[in-house]
């Protein structure tokens, strides 16, 4: 008697069906007797499974351009800018080419087998970068969080983003298990003294590299949807010049980091550690212009990679 396929049996089949035998999604509901809803439901989850990987090797020449013309202009060593998708070049509408796109980058960082340490920023687009990463056995990676976590449970949260890489990896990985917005600079300083904390930081004092996205500071900015700042406090930053957050350091819009009374309630990637570490960040959205130009300007980044349109408003500043 035949045994029945599992659930994860079933992923791999229906992913194997449809990507490599080419079959369409209603060919596979009417060869396994079952709804095109259910298929659509498998080839997601190999998706998010890691099973399913796709990384576009040519790049157009304009996308080229741009990246030349960023790394000239910023002294950058890296850049990936991915092809406009078509949709809104909102952050929602351009999350899934520069996810994509930061995947492919991370993924080929964990090609090498020897045991590396990477410092793994939080938020929705590191979220999704980790989530388009396949599946690659690396024993010997190691990823610690790069800031403070927040309480809102979401797959933006660092504690998930490392999760993930783990499943991924198999590696290991280090939390920061202290917020990244605390209430005052005594308790940040009380949370930097514990034990777990420092053993966290020191790990990711040996960081080869460090990736995050770069936050901005205005309407739908990460420290104010998932509640880490109110709105008086956001107008405070506003007010102070703050137009970027790159790893929970603020910056203003020369790059120049911005000390203030909320800032001394950060724990965030220290700035020494920065200038002295590949620093690649990821961007998604045309709102997050400004932001990115300041982090440009900050000297701190390396690589980034982001979008045809966010990259063209960037490089059309006078």
């Amino acid at each position: 008697m035949s045994r029945k396929p599992d659930a994860q049996d079933l992923i791999n089949e229906i992913a194997w069906m449809h990507y490599i035998g080419g079959l369409s999604q209603a060919d596979i509901a009417e060869r396994r007797g079952i709804s095109r809803m259910k298929v659509h439901r498998l080839v997601q989850a190999a998706h998010d499974k890691g099973i399913v990987r796709f990384f576009v090797d040519r790049v157009s020449p304009s996308c080229i351009k741009l990246e030349n013309e960023l790394m000239k202009r910023y002294g950058l060593s890296s850049c990936t800018v991915a092809p406009d998708s078509g949709l809104p070049e909102t952050m929602e509408g351009a999350m899934p080419v520069v996810a994509a796109a930061g995947a492919a980058f991370l993924h080929g960082r964990l090609e090498p087998t020897e045991p590396a340490v990477f410092g793994i920023g939080s938020g929705r687009t590191m979220a999704e970068v980790v989530r388009h990463l396949p599946t690659l056995r690396r024993s010997k990676a190691e990823f610690v969080s790069a800031t403070g976590d927040f309480a809102a449970l979401s797959s933006a949260n660092p504690f998930e983003v490392i999760n993930i890489l783990i499943e991924r990896t198999g590696g290991s990985g280090y939390a920061l298990t202290a917020p990244l917005v605390v209430d005052t600079e005594e308790d940040r300083n009380l949370f930097l003294r514990q034990r777990s904390i420092r053993s966290a930081l020191a790990k990711l004092g040996t960081a080869s590299m460090i990736m995050g996205g770069i936050g901005h500071i205005g309407d739908g900015s990460f420290l104010h949807s998932f509640a880490l700042l109110d709105d008086g406090e956001m107008a405070e930053l506003a007010q102070c010049g703050a137009t970027a957050d790159l790893l929970g350091n603020l910056l203003d819009e020369a790059g120049r980091p911005i000390d203030t009374a909320i800032s001394r309630r950060m724990i965030a990637l220290d700035l020494q550690l920065m200038e002295s570490r590949e620093v690649v960040a990821v961007a998604a959205g045309t709102e997050k212009c400004r932001a990115v130009r300041s982090v440009l300007r900050s000297g701190f980044l390396n690589g980034l990679i982001t979008t045809q349109a966010l990259a063209e408003m960037v490089l059309a500043e006078t």
